[in-house]
């Protein structure tokens, strides 16, 4: 039986957004511009102390960057904890957290890329499922966009509020090529950024889920990387005991035009030869404006017809 992981509270309309930097230095502007994107929608924006501080490469030393955490983790007001920015810093802190705190706040979480670690890490020690979606300055500064980006913001954003409500989501059909018979396929959601998925290996900090729907996404790695850090979740055990693997956007993940030209395609290529379970493409997630906001430890439905796939949750 798989690990029925905990809900955390829904983001209601109006609800409150705690906006913390737990990784990289944020670009002032561009969090001032997706600040006022979420009030625009209509929720209540309380910044983390010092959000905009810099130390080294990051938001603030590792101290201060918990002390900020904390201080939004205490605010029994707060629904939604949301990253500004990704880049590196969350390995510096898994060891310091205080997960009593995070459990019994039961505060909604969403970020991607380098959030990935603290997601897995909350999965295995708060029992807590968190959300795979967008960041504030990522994604929510879209000041000056051309209207092929508007759409795919559009499309953020109305998976994003429905996600964070609680409302069950069911994509579109996405097309994709497969080679698998028309099924149902029901686990728990997991995964998000490859190298960080990685990184977790071997660690405390990494759940241990099986029949899951395993989901992967990775920027500006070569081919054969992406497909050496697959073969460490195999060489792992991780993959043989997934009920299906799916490739989200691998942006400016472009072959090496020295070499033969392997690309993302060969890579799935290498892991359908490797394994009977359902190997898929296309999912809108990842470093990309056009993206889902996907829960982390939930039950997912996973329908394959012979055009694609469906995914609800």
């Amino acid at each position: 039986m798989p690990i029925a992981y905990q809900r955390p509270r829904v983001l209601p309309p109006g609800g409150t957004i705690g906006v913390f930097a737990p990784s990289g230095v944020v670009n002032a502007e561009r969090l001032q511009n997706g600040v006022a994107q979420l009030e625009t929608l209509g929720y209540h924006v309380i910044m983390a102390p010092g959000v905009l501080d810099q130390w080294r490469y990051f938001a603030g030393t590792d101290e201060h960057r918990l002390a900020s955490l904390n201080t939004l983790l205490k605010n029994p007001d707060i629904d939604l904890m949301m990253m500004a920015r990704g880049g590196y810093g969350w390995s510096r802190l898994l060891h310091r957290l205080d997960w009593d705190l995070i459990k019994r706040g039961n505060k909604a979480f969403c970020g991607f890329s380098d959030f990935t670690a603290f997601q897995l890490a909350a999965l295995k020690h708060a029992n807590l499922i968190t959300y795979a979606g967008p960041g504030v300055a990522t994604d929510f500064d879209w000041v000056g966009d051309s209207p092929e980006t508007a759409t795919e913001h559009a499309f953020m954003v109305q998976h994003f509020a429905a996600a964070l409500s609680g409302r069950r989501i069911e994509t579109d059909l996405i097309a994709c090529e497969h080679e698998t018979h028309p099924t149902t396929i029901e686990g728990v959601l997991w995964g998000s950024n490859l190298s960080l998925l990685t990184h977790c290996v071997g660690t405390p900090y990494m759940p241990q889920i099986e029949g899951g729907i395993l989901f992967v996404e990775e920027i500006d790695e070569n081919p054969y990387a992406v497909e050496r850090a697959m073969m460490q979740l195999f060489h792992a055990g991780i993959l043989q005991t997934q009920r299906a693997i799916i490739f989200a956007d691998f942006s400016d993940c472009a072959p090496d035009k020295n070499r033969f030209p392997y690309g993302i395609e060969h890579v799935v290529d290498t892991l359908r030869d490797l394994l009977p379970t359902p190997i898929l493409t296309g999912l809108p997630f990842g470093h990309v404006a056009k993206k889902l906001t996907l829960p982390m430890g939930a039950i997912a439905t996973l329908t394959l017809t012979p055009a694609g796939y469906r995914l609800a949750y």
